[in-house]
């Protein structure tokens, strides 16, 4: 059973920092989903946690050395027992279920000079969202708002 352990922005801070200093050379990936929701509450100074945890990050990655942290953060492995939360390698095309244009409004930061990190506007990021329209996916979008994130 998946550990559901990922709740607080710092989580996603320090594993970025993490995967940045394993990396051999630059490599780029884009974040989507709670832990990129995550993400953009880190990025205006706060750490409140999600309103459910969640059990994974899903980055969608061309980069083969993220690939393979990725593989190595799968549901049950070392780092899922570590962190309480896995990894998920989403495929390019979960990126079409954003808004047209959600590369114009996205975030970029790099950790340690290795790691390009994008992530799509907290507005791009709920879209599909909404279209899901779960309990979580509501609470997700209440608490974004709550934070002045939209």
């Amino acid at each position: 059973m998946p550990k559901r352990e990922l709740s607080h922005p710092h989580q996603v801070i320090d594993w970025l920092h993490e995967w940045a200093g394993r990396l051999a050379e630059p490599a780029e990936m884009i974040l989507i989903g709670s832990a990129a929701l995550l993400w953009h509450v880190a990025r205006v100074g706060r750490d409140d946690p999600l309103p459910e945890n969640s059990m994974d990050a899903d980055p969608v990655t061309e980069s083969d050395a993220i690939a393979e942290l990725a593989y190595d953060a799968l549901i049950g492995s070392e780092f899922e027992q570590t962190h309480g939360w896995h990894v998920n390698l989403m495929p390019r095309m979960v990126l079409d279920h954003l808004p047209a244009g959600w590369r114009d409004r996205a975030f970029a930061q790099t950790y340690r000079d290795k790691l390009k990190l994008i992530v799509p506007a907290v507005a791009d990021l709920l879209a599909p969202k909404r279209m899901r329209n779960e309990a979580r996916d509501r609470e997700h979008e209440a608490f974004a708002a709550k934070l002045g994130l939209i």
